[in-house]
């Protein structure tokens, strides 16, 4: 048995030429998120913004670690770096059906044309034998369209017990065009809105999206940078017990400065009173602990902020390291940076006190940045309201938050907040007001919130919403629950749904989940009624002494004098009408 290994620095082009990347029954479930992949995406585009072949070297992604034992069943085991590696695999798949969109739309008959089509095959030709074990015949015959590979020849193999949707990775790279793909990956029960696709679907989702906003000449320079221009080492042990614990004491020792240690280290270097920055840097780090605001996300708002400032062509967020890289002389002001730290922390705090900044946390967190941002340089609470309709916009759509509708827009308009003197709260409110008309249609919104499973965080949103349509007071302290009216479970769910006018348990379940039929409600009070029927609820005669009598929350008060004793299919549908159409109204006041 051999014990040596063997360190190879490799582009990602050679390293997907091996026949399989098998995914060991031990290892953890894939668990990238869009924000990597986003961070992924920035960073090969910043890498090749300023590349130059003569004088820079290549992108590197880190070490991979083999094993790659004789005897054993597969050849190859991924140790260490199954994540970059599926990671990986998702973008060329959102690479290649790009391809196949641009191919259809070149015409064949001038020079220029033809040169592209060449160009696109090239890569087309390169990506099916990344992905797939095909022969050279077979490649010819997919490049013509006369040939795709069956699952057998997928390189991708994932044995491990705790992944549940394995399979995901099958229906993506097998799949012909995005339509179809989106119509067969796995949508989780019981998750609500975005939350039900895997991270499998919602990231290869994003790297299509992102594929889709690019030019064919800008697609062809991008996914011939990140094949040619970007490498792995390749840590191979022949010896799988041996790789084991070599991925240990990777991972045990020796690990690399994280983005915030490097920041920490060069501005005490740089720091005129060290003693001082310490004490100053570690009240931020209690700070930022208390306000439940981790430092990579403090650091990101903190981002945000100074891109206003410059107010350059540069307004996207280059991630933590690119950015402390380009502006090093922000780290030799100390008292500077954390006095901006601390305001950032002191405007997040008593946003979060407020309602506005109460919601704005329960819908999509990439807000985060943005309010922190505007509410440094400005003191106006009524502008938040309107990042408010664009955050429920975010949890409405399918698009997701990276798309240019939201963060492209959003980014445009950070450059804005710092100039105090030329652009007034009144037209930055204006801009999103025309944005939201002019992107988004009234019926499509209202009808999607009609539709079962909505996001909780619109729970919040409607609940908020009718309050101020009653006129009653709202806040959202203590411990909250969301109760459904029609219990989704529980011992009299078959009289409960004959009761409601349900023939089914399909949609039963369909009508438990829609917006009408979810409220806000005290933990303690919804512990205390448990599933029982709606006239109970009602009532102070629950076990624990609690109904919806109890309740502050505008709408279980509501309920209280309800005309019917049950709670139907038909009231669901009313509700749900009357909710869709007020937030409807709300964004697109």
């Amino acid at each position: 048995m051999r014990n040596d290994i063997k360190p190879a620095l490799q582009k990602v082009k050679s390293y997907f030429e091996k026949s399989e990347f098998y995914i060991p029954t031990y290892q953890r479930p894939y668990a990238w998120q869009v924000s990597q992949c986003e961070q992924l995406i920035e960073d090969i585009n910043l890498h090749m913004e300023n590349f130059d072949d003569r004088s820079q070297d290549n992108y590197f992604f880190g070490a991979i670690l083999i094993a790659q034992e004789s005897g054993e069943e597969h050849e190859v085991t991924l140790i260490d770096g199954q994540q970059r590696t599926t990671t990986f695999m998702l973008l060329l798949k959102a690479i290649l059906l790009k391809i196949d969109k641009e191919l259809e739309l070149l015409p064949t008959l001038n020079t220029d044309a033809r040169r592209l089509v060449k160009h696109l095959n090239g890569l087309k030709e390169q990506i099916v034998t990344m992905l797939f074990n095909v022969s050279d015949d077979e490649k010819d015959d997919f490049v013509d369209g006369l040939y795709y590979p069956s699952d057998d020849r997928i390189k991708y193999l994932n044995h491990s017990i705790s992944e549940k949707y394995a399979s995901e990775m099958t229906t993506i790279l097998l799949g012909k065009d995005f339509i179809s793909i989106k119509d067969r990956v796995h949508q989780i029960y019981r998750r609500q809105k975005d939350n039900r696709y895997t991270n499998f679907y919602k990231n290869f989702r994003y790297f299509y999206n992102m594929c889709n906003e690019l030019n064919v000449f800008t697609l062809i320079n991008f996914a011939n940078h990140f094949i040619d221009n970007c490498q792995v080492i390749t840590i191979t042990s022949y010896n799988t017990d041996q790789a084991i614990n070599i991925f240990n004491s990777l991972n045990g020792t020796g690990v690399p400065l994280t983005p915030i240690e490097v920041i920490v280290s060069k501005t005490t270097a740089n720091a005129s009173d060290r003693k001082n920055f310490e004490k100053n840097w570690q009240e931020i780090v209690q700070r930022t602990d208390s306000a439940r605001l981790d430092l990579n996300a403090l650091i990101t708002h903190y981002i945000f902020v100074k891109l206003s400032e410059q107010n350059s062509a540069d307004r996207r967020n280059p991630g933590i390291r690119a950015f402390f890289s380009k502006n090093k002389h922000l780290l030799n002001e100390d008292v500077l940076f954390t006095d901006d730290l601390n305001t950032i922390l002191n405007n997040f705090e008593r946003v979060s006190e407020t309602i506005n900044g109460q919601l704005i946390n329960k819908l999509n967190g990439n807000l985060r940045p943005f309010v922190s941002s505007y509410l440094f340089f400005r003191q106006d609470n009524t502008y938040l309201e309107y990042l408010l309709r664009l955050g429920v916009l975010i949890e409405l759509s399918e698009l997701s938050y990276s798309h240019k509708l939201f963060k492209g827009f959003l980014e445009e308009i950070n450059l804005m907040y710092s100039q105090v003197d030329s652009i007034s709260i009144d037209e930055l409110i204006s801009k999103i007001k025309n944005h939201i008309h002019t992107n988004f249609v009234y019926e499509d919104v209202k009808q999607t919130l009609t539709e079962s499973g909505v996001s909780n965080s619109i729970i919040y949103v409607n609940e908020f919403l009718f309050a101020l349509e009653k006129g009653m007071d709202f806040n959202l302290n203590g411990n909250i629950d969301i109760e459904h009216i029609m219990p989704q479970s529980g011992l009299n769910r078959e009289n409960i749904m004959s009761d409601a006018g349900l023939e089914s348990q399909e949609e039963f379940r369909d009508y438990a989940e829609k917006l009408g039929n979810k409220i806000l409600l005290e933990s303690e009070i919804n512990r205390g009624i448990g599933d029982a029927w709606f006239r109970t609820k009602r009532e102070n005669t629950i076990t624990s002494g609690h109904g919806y009598i109890d309740s502050k929350f505008p709408i279980a008060k509501s309920l209280v004098n309800y005309v019917n004793d049950t709670w139907t299919k038909t009231d669901i549908e009313v509700a749900t009408e009357k909710a869709a159409k007020r937030i409807a109204d709300f964004i697109f006041e």
